[in-house]
């Protein structure tokens, strides 16, 4: 008991110290962007190379909420201490997180060392090390990432929020390239809707017409991902489209259409909500039943009197249980 108890308040030592070593260099570091001061300079300097592992994750820290000329000097402070040397030398043989933290913090390292190695990175065994690093190096304005090896990997990974991270990345930095995948045929579904996507965010000029270029597609979640994000761009050239999906032969699309209808307030459709309130789906007739309950006073007198026409059938309990939303959500609120 006495040798756990001695080791305890070691352990408790030794974290006091660190946290003690940590405020130091976080206050020494935040002054020294205000001041410029050279003695300040070296102080950091030594704390740099005496403890990189801290002085690693602290810089991180600080570099989220520094910008400018400051964020700039302190980085340079840092690479001429050997910080980034570190930080590649982990990407190269480090344990996975730390390979997934170097992929991270090489963003505030840039130079042609840093490239090479995150474009090595990229063909990591660790998907989440590859795309991390994917997505720095396109952060950095490299295009050495968007290759056909990265894009068959994204198309393999079951996460669609790691294609989402990636792909969101590229829109900001190569629109052009992630475009010309959008549209070709042979790419995988989940990757050119995901694209898709991607591009609408950005709201690069042309995004309506790829939209509409797209609307007559063959494949089910192209239809819904072009619903959807006309749904999120609310550009009137996509009312045709959206009220045309709204009886579409799939049900998904159908869905996306009623959602998209809610989301812009488009009153002229709400009577073809009324309709799909007897869709066959019952994700249908739910999702319409919202939207119509978006459409303020002209969809809940809508809703209230097929309540009180269809009584207890299938269209007078779905129109009932959205109302029923509704309430709860207002008395909630």
């Amino acid at each position: 008991m006495t040798v756990l108890i001695i080791a305890r308040m070691r352990s408790v030592g030794r974290l006091r110290d660190e946290t003690q070593r940590r405020d130091a260099l976080l206050a020494a570091m935040l002054e020294w962007i205000e001041s410029a001061d050279p003695g300040h300079a070296q102080a950091i300097t030594r704390a740099l190379v005496q403890d990189q592992m801290l002085a690693t994750n602290l810089l991180i820290e600080v570099f989220e909420i520094v910008r400018g000329e400051g964020q700039q000097r302190l980085a340079a402070l840092a690479e001429a201490a050997g910080i980034g040397d570190r930080l590649r030398r982990d990407l190269a043989s480090g344990t996975v997180r730390n390979r997934l933290a170097a992929t991270e913090g090489l963003a505030w390292f840039p130079s042609a060392a840093t490239s090479e190695a995150l474009s090595r990175a990229v063909l990591d065994p660790n998907d989440d090390v590859s795309f991390t690093a994917a997505t720095t190096l396109s952060a950095l304005g490299s295009d050495l990432m968007f290759d056909e090896a990265l894009i068959a990997r994204l198309a393999r990974v079951n996460s669609s929020r790691r294609i989402e991270l990636v792909l969101a990345q590229f829109a900001q930095t190569r629109p052009d390239a992630l475009l010309d995948l959008v549209v070709d045929p042979t790419r995988s579904l989940r990757i050119r809707t995901a694209g898709l996507d991607a591009l609408t965010q950005t709201g690069i000029e042309g995004i309506v017409e790829l939209l509409l270029s797209l609307q007559d597609s063959p494949c089910t979640d192209m239809r819904v991902a072009v619903a959807r994000n006309l749904g999120s761009l609310g550009h009137p050239d996509g009312h045709g489209t959206i009220a045309r999906y709204l009886s579409d032969e799939r049900w998904e699309v159908r869905c996306k259409a009623a959602e998209a209808v809610g989301r812009l307030a488009l009153l002229d459709l709400g009577p073809r909500l009324c309709d799909l309130l007897l869709d066959e789906n019952w994700w249908v007739r739910h999702r319409a039943g919202e939207a119509l309950a978006k459409l303020g006073e002209f969809g809940l007198s809508a809703l209230q009197e097929i309540v009180a026409l269809a009584g207890h059938t299938a269209l007078g309990h779905t129109a009932e249980h959205v109302l029923a939303e509704v309430d709860a959500v207002k008395r909630s609120a």
